[in-house]
């Protein structure tokens, strides 16, 4: 199997079966073998039974799913254990991302045989069309704010943490020991691969809202991602994934501000005026920069036993599986596939 595509869906009745026939009707285009797994994170809204009807149409098709749902970096975890393709492919099952971005994923990953890992960025310039259609402005906006500060605080050089679309290979996505269940696992894909360092590329593409007919209506296609509670859990995320460059750098401000106030100090001492506060501000200075270099010092070890645990992790989870459950299981703890292969 030359490539696998991965997409989620969660109550998608009503674009789902437009959306996997338009998808199918690309990948037909491909010069390669491939493979669609669609995996439904507990829908409730009759969109496994779509999904099923469809995979008894295409033996390429093939539908996952559970019962509850859990999240997208579950759904995601669930279609990537599963995929046999040695490229793996994530994106929207609406293909907002464009009409082609798999095929322009999947020569990206042919010419760069070196490169592990895909991104398809609307924040890439110069390289390319890149950008968002039909997107409101508010969410534009803290896309690419948000993503800004995502890149300063996990200091990698990638222009989009947070999208789903993306390119891996095989076995270097599988050889990550990946926990998150919600939306954070696109910027634990990005941590770790950096920590085990795997090499990312990234290509302009096009974010697009579309709109689908459905029973002969217009339905706008919109995101269901709650932007307060993605804000939060993003930015917690990416602060907390390297922290100790903000504790060396408050350590060597607190220092040096320390050492000029205690220059000041002397020179106050020297034309006979009251120096005592100045001199007690220095030393304080002096001890918290001090107090933060040691505890930058205890962050870094933290972060290599981290490093050596998710070694550990990644052993086990190609031992067990790459969602970490016996490779003969299937999804995870708790997880009900109501079909597997449609042949």
């Amino acid at each position: 199997m030359d490539i696998s595509v991965v997409c989620p869906f969660y109550n998608e009745a009503e674009i789902i079966e437009s959306a996997v026939e338009k998808l199918l009707a690309q990948l037909s285009s491909l010069d390669a073998e491939w493979e669609l797994i669609i995996v439904n994170d507990g829908s409730t809204d009759g969109s496994e039974a779509i999904a099923q009807r469809l995979a008894l149409r295409d033996s390429r098709l093939r539908a996952l799913g559970y019962r509850f749902n859990r999240g997208r970096g579950y759904a995601l975890r669930t279609g990537i254990a599963a995929a046999r393709g040695e490229i793996i492919v994530t994106t929207e099952i609406d293909l907002s991302w464009g009409e082609r971005i798999v095929h322009d994923l999947f020569d990206a990953m042919r010419s760069w045989p070196d490169v592990d890992m895909v991104v398809a960025s609307p924040h890439l310039e110069g390289a390319g069309p890149s950008g968002y259609r039909n997107v409101p402005f508010k969410r534009v906006w803290l896309s690419r704010l948000g993503n800004r500060v995502i890149r300063a605080c996990m200091f990698n050089g990638v222009t989009m943490n947070t999208g789903m679309t993306r390119a891996y290979r095989h076995q270097a996505i599988q050889s990550l020991p990946l926990l998150e269940d919600g939306k954070e696992f696109h910027l634990e894909v990005i941590l770790k691969a950096a920590a085990f360092g795997l090499r990312i590329r990234e290509i302009p593409a096009v974010l697009e809202w579309k709109e689908y007919k459905h029973h002969g209506k217009r339905v706008k296609r919109k995101s269901s991602s709650r932007v307060n509670r993605l804000i939060v859990s993003h930015s917690l995320f990416s602060v907390f994934a390297n922290p100790v460059r903000y504790v060396w750098a408050m350590s060597f401000t607190s220092l040096g501000l320390g050492a000029a106030f205690l220059i000041f100090a002397a020179l106050l001492f020297y034309w006979r005026m009251v120096s005592a506060y100045t001199a007690l501000l220095s030393l304080s200075l002096l001890i918290l920069g001090i107090v933060l270099f040691v505890l930058g010092v205890v962050v870094k070890q933290g972060n290599m036993i981290q490093r050596e645990l998710w070694v550990l992790q990644s052993h086990q989870f190609n031992h067990h599986g790459f969602d970490g459950t016996c490779k003969q299981g299937g999804g995870g703890e708790g997880a009900h596939f109501f079909s597997k292969h449609y042949r």
